[in-house]
């Protein structure tokens, strides 16, 4: 009977917007920014998680774009369309932070990852357009090129695009 009277204390709670915000905050360091660099295994696995996100999105979206379009509901397709390219505008900004910031590491300009990223979209539109051929071509550029930016360290000690962040 007396543990019923006694007072349950709680902890306090930090509050949640100021949570919020801050997450929002780290994603947008983590994800949107251009300047500075970043090592090796944080832009593998940030990258791996992208391009894994992207991969299947774009399989639902077309699926569901081709899907409407075989039972004559233009509509649906229009909307699949218009999703699609709302969820691949951050996923693309992101693509091409992550890049440039990967070639600052190796104190190279971030323009140098124009190449790789081309490639990479043209990976998934030639195939749509019938140029198979073309596609395969992009895909071994883009895959070696990722490959160099995977396995190429980092300049060590600060370069011209940022200091060097600790391990």
């Amino acid at each position: 009977m007396s543990q019923r009277n006694q007072k349950i204390k709680l902890k306090k709670r930090s509050r949640q917007s100021a949570r919020i915000h801050r997450d929002f905050a780290d994603l947008k360091a983590k994800y949107f920014r251009f300047t500075g660099r970043i090592q090796r295994r944080p832009f593998i696995f940030r990258t791996l998680i992208l391009m894994f996100a992207q991969f299947m999105f774009s399989i639902i979206l077309y699926s569901k774009i081709v899907e409407s379009i075989l039972i004559n509901h233009m509509e649906y397709a229009i909307i699949f369309g218009i999703i699609f390219v709302l969820l691949s505008i951050p996923a693309i900004w992101s693509q091409i932070s992550l890049g440039v910031r990967r070639c600052h590491d190796i104190n190279k300009p971030g323009l140098m990852f124009a190449v790789p990223f081309i490639c990479y979209l043209a990976s998934y539109v030639l195939p749509v357009l019938g140029q198979d051929t073309a596609a395969t071509a992009a895909q071994s550029i883009m895959a070696v090129s990722y490959l160099g930016l995977f396995t190429v360290k980092g300049t060590s000690g600060d370069n011209a695009y940022g200091p060097e962040r600790a391990r």
